[in-house]
């Protein structure tokens, strides 16, 4: 009877080191699924910060443009070395011009009367970007490129469609 108690007590010893074992295990892998998941969770955090930089300063310019989509009132300059998109337009025949450029780590947005000029550290912070850089490709197409904080770069275009049209205009032809 001894020996029964016995290999009942070690079956219990054994049955309870299983159960801890099992226990120890479960709970291991469940800190690794928090770990892994934690990790995946800063990445897609910091991939979608990234994309909102680059997406933000694409919609801004492209929805600047847009709004100043007529004929000669787009242009990029050069000041001080550095490439500016230049968005003209009239108000009661009065010139204002709208600036966009890189400047003190922020893409930056000035609207002045036309006979002020460009004061680059007057301009509103749009986004921070470590450079903006703009070109005019033809008549209607201008090439931007933003570096955000990191160093990545996006490349987008602009299509203009009053300066399009305007050219077949001129060049007398139209498919209508």
């Amino acid at each position: 009877m001894n020996e029964n108690n016995h290999n009942k007590r070690e079956k219990s010893i054994v049955d309870a080191l299983f159960i801890l074992v099992t226990f120890g295990v479960l709970m291991i892998c469940a800190l690794f699924i928090v770990l892994f998941g934690a990790r995946v969770y800063k990445r897609t955090a910091h991939d979608m910060n990234l994309n909102f930089t680059s997406r933000t300063a694409l919609a801004y310019v492209s929805e600047k443009m847009h709004q100043h989509d007529r004929h000669g009132c787009v242009d990029v300059m050069i000041d001080d070395g550095h490439p500016v998109l230049k968005l003209t337009q009239y108000i009661n025949s009065d010139e204002y011009c709208t600036y966009l450029y890189s400047h003190e780590g922020y893409l930056k947005e000035l609207t002045a009367k036309g006979d002020i000029g460009l004061i680059r550290n007057a301009g509103k912070n749009i986004i921070r970007l470590n450079d903006f850089t703009a070109a005019r490709i033809n008549s209607s197409l201008y090439r931007f490129n933003i570096t955000d904080e990191e160093g990545n770069r996006t490349e987008f275009f602009v299509s203009l469609y009053s300066t399009q049209d305007e050219d077949a205009d001129l060049k007398g032809g139209s498919d209508e």
